[in-house]
């Protein structure tokens, strides 16, 4: 259920309550409440003091704040305001005590006894004290051990042995130590209520001496369960618990704040192992078997998306997982599993090795998602939508809503007016979409008038929102459905021209360079292959990096106009969801072009899906018609797509990185020499000329070639003869690239191929040709690819290698005896300021170039310390164009033999 106010002591559930709760602060004067209960305070200063009726006192250390209406005791910690009074000596919850104050019963001051009756001053005959609930003393009791931590060396020892010493931690959760002095504190009544729950003994012990108290609570805040791990290394038992079956949850609130994720631990302490860290969706089970009534209801009260299944690197706790994972998966939970890497045995010993968040992050992304089993339903009968005349009308199970007043391109603000309708029941209100409070506020409405549960009503707002964000995408992408065209016979005969053509691959290269990109003839080839393969069942996809005004956005807008526009999507900036909006067929073998590769973790995490799995999936919650029950449903959606990405930062997200090809544009002299002569020519006669005649044709013939690529079945003869670097993790995935880029080259060939059969299949085979491109293109990219270090850097080493030994040869000097400033390579190769800044630095960071500065305030010289080559990575293992002639004659050594 949503509050706008949740915690331990106060729980406000509407707007009235909060109005009230202010008069009556204002009516009650704290010191005659504690006098109506039998404390009497004596003026001190600014303040009264007082016995705290709260433990058994003996010096007054009860401080009471008048004008503030606010107490603190100095002995038990207790403190709080009028509504904290009430609730904790009459036992009440806050509306009970909010209705108690409003009656006036606190604000006539009765005589003071002579003799108030302690720890708690009820008179005997009040039916209060008989039936004070457990839950409050247990909250008492926790904040009593919490104010007991600091004084204790040992328990804050035991806490910074194990890297939890987290003041913020520690204070926000309550977490305390049991010095075993509990008995000294509380009335006899106390002691036998609390020995009925646990926390003595049959033995008259406390349970808990000797141990790091962490407090359990229910949806509510308050604390019914504890958990408490022994500090010391003596004894046998180190974990306890209340007796009875375990309740409460440890950090459980979590589960309303982070309703899309929560990691679960198999203990305690390797929750708060990884809160400290810095991740906060933990909440603990129990032991691997320790699973309970309460996590089960949380994760259904808010319909928890995925859980992340964090239990210890054993065997039990491996087999404790498959366990559970099996159980959440019936219950249409997403799962995913990971475990503390070696040789960490759980999470606590991970965080004291020096395990950080991102590490763990990379951890769960890198895990596979099971979906679960259950069948699912397609979204159209979970929600239909029909917009007419400016308005939205949404079918969301048995509610219908009709949403008006949304504003084209809405971006901070989505004020709308809707109207709902239930049966015969109706609602009409406006609110603002994209604010929480007006969304929970609208929800808590619409429930009352509707009689449904306003969970379920803030989650039809939020399909509805993320529908109206996709919709906004979709509308300023420009993207429809869109029914392919059918070619004309000179449109087949015009393109079977262009993909027959033996010069296919010169020609698509001139042609680009008629389009007005100049140079860079792998990385147009790449492109176009990319581009190509969209039609294929694996296609390729690649990211480009580059400065600035390089020329990467240049680079794939003038390959996209070769590409039919029914087969492209070009988003510059999109939602968490919009993907998952699109027409039905919109992500089937399209070139997608994603801009900037900067987005939110959804949509990279959604990427990754899409370029590995061909899918993208999510779980959507929607109530069954026939039994009126919320059910979970997983939608997947096929995707088959080529991306391309732009971005101007060589840290690109890895996941990401390792799934593409990483090209750098052409940053030299050279390069932009080229580019200034063709930008020379744009307002002569001849380039009117050309573009009014020549690229309208040139884009006609590709288009036609495009729609008549089909996807056939290729077998690669060659494979069994290749071998490709090893050394980094990564190349397990670059090898596929490879195989998929010569698959590629096969593919736009395969009008000048035999068909094949094998009898059963009909396909094209790989050739000689084929694989000499793909290696020129994977050489040339592949350094870049593997070791994320750009060429522009490569270049600028070869430029500086020159300059210095040059200059090693002039003063008669050895190579390590030179050095050269950046000015002095700004002027010698012509490059500009950032781009030798921007690459010295990185040559540095890599050790290829070593810097000292000659003297203070003097100029950096850069030195070679290990030579004039840069061995970023070895690709003899890939055999080249004439190896691969040889080994399949028979007349070479298959790689990797001497």
């Amino acid at each position: 259920m949503s509050r706008r106010l949740n915690g331990s002591t106060l729980q406000v559930s509407g707007f009235l309550d909060e109005f009230e709760k202010d008069q009556v602060k204002r009516d009650v004067d704290i010191v005659s409440l504690f006098s109506s209960f039998g404390v009497s305070l004596e003026k001190r200063g600014d303040s009264y003091m007082g016995l705290c009726p709260f433990h058994d006192d003996t010096n007054p250390s009860l401080s009471v704040d008048q004008e503030r209406g606010l107490f603190h005791c100095f002995g038990c910690g207790a403190s709080g305001d009028i509504f904290d009074v009430v609730m904790k000596l009459r036992g009440l919850d806050f509306k009970e005590a909010l209705a108690y104050l409003k009656n006036g019963t606190a604000l006539e001051s009765p005589p003071v006894p002579q003799n108030p009756p302690r720890p708690l001053p009820a008179p005997e005959t009040e039916p209060e004290e008989e039936t004070l609930p457990n839950d409050i003393k247990l909250n008492t009791v926790c904040e009593h051990y919490h104010t007991q931590l600091s004084k204790f060396p040992e328990a804050v020892e035991y806490l910074e042995s194990r890297g939890l010493l987290n003041w913020e931690l520690l204070n926000r959760l309550n977490i305390g130590y049991a010095p075993g002095n509990l008995r000294e504190i509380v009335g006899d009544r106390q002691y036998k209520m609390l020995k009925d729950s646990g926390v003595f003994t049959d033995k008259n012990q406390e349970a808990f001496t000797g141990c790091i108290t962490f407090p359990l609570s229910d949806e509510s805040g308050k604390v019914v369960g504890l958990y408490g791990r022994k500090i010391s290394s003596s004894g046998r038992v180190k974990h306890l618990y209340l007796k009875g079956p375990h309740r409460g949850l440890f950090n459980g609130k979590a589960f309303t704040a982070y309703p899309e994720q929560i990691i679960l631990t198999e203990s305690v302490i390797d929750a708060l192992s990884l809160m400290v860290m810095g991740i906060p969706n933990v909440v603990p089970i129990y032991g691997t078997n320790g699973v309970t009534s309460d996590h089960a209801d949380a994760i259904k009260e808010v319909r928890t998306k995925e859980i992340v299944l964090a239990l210890d690197n054993d065997e039990a706790g491996r087999m404790a997982s498959a366990e559970l994972k099996e159980k959440l998966l019936t219950s249409g939970v997403s799962v995913r599993e990971v475990f503390p890497p070696e040789p960490h045995k759980d999470w606590n010993d991970a965080l004291h090795e020096g395990f950080c968040a991102e590490q763990f992050s990379s951890l769960w992304q890198g895990a596979i998602v099971t979906q679960p089993s259950q069948a699912s339903q397609s979204e159209g009968a979970s929600l239909q939508v029909e917009e007419r005349e400016g308005s939205y009308y949404f079918s969301l199970g048995n509610i219908d809503y009709r949403i008006s007043g949304v504003k084209e391109g809405f971006i901070s603000s989505l004020k709308i007016t809707l109207r709902a309708k239930k049966e015969e029941q109706k609602f009409i209100d406006k609110t603002d979409l994209y604010s929480a409070r007006s969304r929970t506020s609208l929800a808590m409405a619409l429930s009352r008038e509707l009689q449904e549960e306003s969970g379920r009503i803030e989650k039809d707002l939020m399909i509805i929102l993320e529908w109206l964000e996709a919709d906004r995408d979709r509308k300023l992408s420009g993207i429809e459905e869109t029914v392919q065209k059918h070619l004309t016979a000179q449109e087949e005969i015009l393109g079977m021209a262009l993909l027959t053509a033996p010069d296919l691959f010169d020609r698509i290269e001139e042609d680009l360079s008629s389009l007005g990109y100049v140079g860079e003839s792998v990385n147009k080839i790449l492109m176009y292959l990319a581009a190509s393969s969209r039609r294929m069942k694996d296609p390729i996809s690649v990211i480009v990096i580059s400065q600035s005004a390089a020329g990467k956005s240049y680079l794939i807008d003038t390959v996209k106009k070769l590409i039919p526009a029914d087969e492209v999507i070009s988003l510059t900036s999109l939602s968490d969801q919009a993907l998952n909006y699109l027409p039905e067929e919109a992500l089937l073998h399209k070139f997608l072009v994603m801009g900037e590769a900067v987005h939110s973790d959804i949509v990279d995490h959604q990427l990754r899906e899409m370029l590995s799995g061909h899918e993208l999936s999510r779980l959507v919650t929607s109530k069954d018609e026939k039994t009126g029950r919320m059910m979970s449903k997983l939608i997947r959606k096929k995707v088959i797509v080529s991306a391309v990405m732009s971005s101007t930062s060589n840290d690109i997200n890895p996941e990401n990185a390792s799934r593409c090809f990483v090209i750098n544009t052409d940053e030299t002299e050279n390069q932009t020499r080229a580019i200034h002569k063709l930008q020379r020519q744009k307002y002569t006669l001849e380039r009117y000329r050309k573009k009014e005649t020549e690229v309208p044709k040139i884009i006609e013939q590709h288009l036609a070639a495009q729609r008549l690529l089909q996807d056939r079945i290729i077998v690669n003869p060659l494979a069994e003869y290749l071998d490709f670097p090893a050394t980094q993790m990564r190349a397990r995935r670059d090898h596929e690239r490879f195989m998929d880029l010569i698959a590629s080259v096969c593919f736009l060939r395969q009008f000048q191929k035999e068909e094949k059969t094998d009898g059963e299949q009909t396909f094209i085979e790989v050739d000689l040709t084929d694989y000499s491109l793909a290696y020129r293109i994977m050489t040339a990219v592949l350094p870049a690819t593997l070791s994320n270090f750009p060429k522009s850097a490569q270049l600028l080493f070869d430029y500086v290698s020159q300059l210095l030994k040059d200059k090693a040869e002039r003063e008669n000097l050895s190579l390590n005896e030179v050095a050269v400033t950046q000015r002095e390579i700004r002027e010698e190769t012509g490059l500009s300021h950032d781009i030798v800044k921007r690459n010295m630095r990185l040559l540095c960071e890599y050790e290829y170039v070593q810097v000292k500065r000659k003297n203070y305030g003097g100029s950096w010289r850069y030195y070679l310390p290990h030579g004039d080559s840069l061995n970023i990575l070895d690709l003899s293992a890939i055999p080249s164009p004439e190896a691969m002639e040889q080994l399949i004659r028979g007349t070479g050594a298959e790689p990797g033999q001497e």
